[in-house]
């Protein structure tokens, strides 16, 4: 059984992954750990430190007006 409060305030009880808020209808869902192969796609799919500015533009320093 997961407790839970909706954003309209209303405060449910369900069981499973998912349930609906009684009021508005919003599906609260709850994860728990997930699997190995979930979170070796996900490391693989974000870019790492030497990528990601890739294809960016570069910062042009914006000058500050002293002298």
């Amino acid at each position: 059984m997961t407790n839970v409060t909706c954003f309209c305030g209303c405060l449910y009880s369900f069981d499973g992954s998912e349930g609906p808020c009684p009021r508005c209808g919003a599906v609260a869902v709850i994860r728990t750990t997930a699997s190995q192969k979930a979170s070796e796609n996900r490391d693989q799919n974000e870019p790492d430190a030497a990528t990601a500015g890739a294809g960016l533009p570069a910062r042009t320093p914006v000058p500050s007006g002293r002298k």
